[in-house]
């Protein structure tokens, strides 16, 4: 692949947005339309729960809109994107194409050339906006707009139920809602990860690295002597905040954090490292076991142990389970928590799955299949935001690398 590519610079709008709902993107020429699909989706916070259509010469222009996916070209009896790039239907200044997303909402956003550049090959980026994008299944712009009200008046007769439905559609609060929002620096990680996806390409050594430290350094704390236990079996509260200062997992609020109960992070490394198999208890201290020593100075075989591990889950329900939550967090789609245990059941029964006991998988058993898999990871430094209590984890783009690994790795499970 050449070092650098043509690329155009795109002004997105979303049409009928007032104040305007825009970004300026920078996107390789060469891009197929299926990758300016998800760089729209990125670029405005979309979750892409719908259809989409390319409009070559605009809404309701002469040449018949492009269908996003296959199945539903088929369905609509129009072209599909496949084959298609952007460079195909955009050329000089000013030219212009529109993008529709969700044909039932219809969020209609106008792409227009705004100039040429030279990028490094593969890139996507974002230079600038101004006002978060629209809420999924809001009803159309008039529909965002009336909620937007709604929620900026306490006093509105409708404003607690458009309330709950925000929280529910996003997981967030209400009063975090704030329609002016627009982050820039999170934009271009969200576009990085994109990239990232993409190219689907192994860890470099030092992303290898980055991801492994907290699993390296506690089997290298482990490698002479062993880590001594409390009578009780948990880490020494020296080491406990030893820990949590390196890992940087230590906040004010966790008092003294200096012991495993007050410091989740902490007691779960320990204990996925036990159970990965890499320490052991041996009287009253944690010592490194056989496979652990062979691989203390090889990360590469770390690596590939602790993703073998993870993908080879005990039982098959936590495989299917995690097949799919790596699924979501690759494309930055992790449900929210308000249907989060829904989701994670719903994946199991289509796999056809049912709890052993009979009866049906509920929410909470999803919920609950769901935090088991996700300490897990967390024994892993894959996340920005590593110590933070929520469900809907960002990763970076060294963890983006293990979750690539992982999904090839059940792409080979029958």
């Amino acid at each position: 692949m050449p070092a650098s590519e043509k690329a155009f610079d795109l002004r997105v709008v979303i049409q009928a947005s007032e104040p305007e709902i825009w970004r300026a993107l920078r996107i390789p020429t060469a891009a197929p339309l299926s990758v300016l699909h998800e760089a729209i989706q990125r670029a405005f916070g979309w979750e892409n729960r719908h259809l989409y259509l390319i409009h070559p010469d605009g809404a309701g222009g002469v040449r018949r809109p492009i269908a996003g996916y296959e199945e539903s070209a088929d369905e609509l009896g129009l072209e599909s994107v496949e084959g298609k790039t952007i460079g195909d239907l955009l050329s000089a200044e000013g030219s212009t194409l529109d993008y529709e997303y969700d044909l039932g909402d219809s969020w209609i956003h106008t792409v227009t050339v705004t100039g040429h550049a030279v990028m490094p090959a593969g890139r996507i980026s974002c230079l600038g906006g101004e006002n978060r994008g629209p809420l999924e299944d809001a009803g159309g712009m008039w529909g965002y707009q009336e909620k937007c009200r709604i929620l900026a008046d306490p006093e509105h007769p409708q404003h607690r139920e458009i309330y709950q439905w925000y929280t529910h559609v996003t997981g967030e609060f209400g009063r975090t809602f704030d329609p002016s929002a627009f982050d820039l620096n999170a934009v271009n990680e969200a576009l990085e990860r994109l990239r990232v996806l993409l190219a689907d390409e192994p860890p470099t050594p030092q992303e290898r690295a980055v991801v492994l430290r907290p699993v390296r350094w506690l089997l290298d704390r482990a490698r002479e002597d062993g880590l001594e236990l409390t009578k009780a079996g948990f880490l020494k509260p020296a080491l406990v905040r030893e820990i949590a200062d390196t890992l940087n997992w230590y906040e004010p609020w966790m008092g003294q954090g200096n012991r495993e109960a007050g410091m989740p992070d902490v007691a779960n490394l320990r204990e996925q490292l036990q159970a990965w198999k890499l320490l052991r208890k041996h009287k009253d201290r944690l010592l490194p076991t056989p496979a652990a020593r062979k691989m203390y100075d090889d990360d590469a075989a770390l690596w590939d142990f602790v993703a073998g591990r993870l993908v080879h889950q005990p039982d098959i329900g936590l495989q299917v389970a995690l097949r799919s939550m790596v699924g979501w967090m690759l494309q930055g789609r992790v449900p929210p928590r308000s249907i989060l245990g829904d989701a994670v059941a719903g994946e199991l029964v289509r796999a056809g799955l049912r709890p052993a006991g009979g009866g049906p998988l509920t929410a909470e058993d999803g919920r609950s299949i769901y935090y088991h898999l996700l300490y897990q990871l967390r024994a892993l430094a894959i996340f920005h935001d590593q110590t933070g209590l929520g469900s809907s984890k960002v990763p970076t783009a060294a963890g983006m690398k293990l979750l690539l690994d992982l999904r090839r790795r059940f792409g080979g499970i029958s």
